[in-house]
């Protein structure tokens, strides 16, 4: 039985993340909603993909946006490295090691994935966690030989607040605060409309859906590959260790 697969929009670009949804909505208007069975919540799909555009031109149009992206990218990397350090310490042959480890996971457990916050409020709980870490867990860090790269982040969260956080003119200009943050409602609602037309097939039958199950699988896929491939050639090609990022 024809079914919509999952897809995770976490890793897409921002022109990418919009023309995806661009084309499911060009799909559905080609067989119109009603057939579909999301009438009702079709326009609210539309509604939010349109607001995710204006934010795009928004950001399209700044001078001091065209690498936030990469330095966020960068942020992120220097995060999940510490994350991942910290959660391989927890198996040190040292249980001194790995009770420090402990202590400092509970501290990031506590903070959730930070990735999927706006740029300001991520900014906010890094200059949070580091802080915490530092005043409170400055021992078991060092056991963990974890204090360079803690204060990486930290240095690299200060930069991106300095570079890129004090935009109070543009800001102000811009609708919802940054891209990133305009993508999850639009997310929400294709996975709305999955929900229903997968649910549509199993009462109906494929014969109403199966043309456009194929496209959005279709559209999917080739997504997919893109992402993989790009990570591929990011592997191949690592950036240079250096206190920013490639530009």
């Amino acid at each position: 039985m024809k079914k919509i697969n999952p897809i995770n929009f976490h890793f897409f670009k921002n022109n990418e993340h919009a023309q995806f949804h661009s084309d499911v909505k060009s799909e559905i208007a080609l067989i119109t909603p009603q057939k579909l069975g999301i009438s009702a919540i079709y326009s609210g799909y539309v509604d939010a993909l349109y607001a995710e555009f204006a934010a795009i031109e928004v950001e399209a149009g700044s001078q001091l946006t065209k690498t936030i992206e990469d330095h966020d990218d960068f942020r992120d990397q220097l995060y999940k490295s510490f994350v991942h350090k910290t959660k391989s310490d927890l198996l040190h042959y040292d249980v001194q090691v790995q009770l420090a480890a402990t202590k400092i996971m509970r501290i990031i457990e506590q903070v959730g994935d930070m990735r999927k916050q706006n740029y300001n409020q991520e900014s906010e709980t890094i200059t949070s966690l580091v802080n915490q870490l530092l005043n409170n867990y400055s021992p078991e860090l060092t056991l963990c030989k974890s204090m360079d790269i803690l204060n990486k982040l930290a240095e690299t969260n200060t930069g991106f607040i300095n570079q890129f956080g004090s935009r109070s003119t543009e800001a102000a200009a811009r609708l919802s605060g940054d891209v990133r943050a305009t993508r999850a409602p639009v997310d929400k609602a294709f996975n709305d409309i999955r929900t229903v037309v997968n649910a549509m097939v199993i009462l109906n039958g494929e014969a109403d859906y199966a043309s456009f199950i194929d496209e959005v699988n279709y559209l999917i896929e080739y997504y997919k590959n893109t992402i993989k491939v790009r990570k591929a050639r990011k592997s191949a090609n690592p950036a240079p260790e250096s206190g920013t990022p490639a530009v």
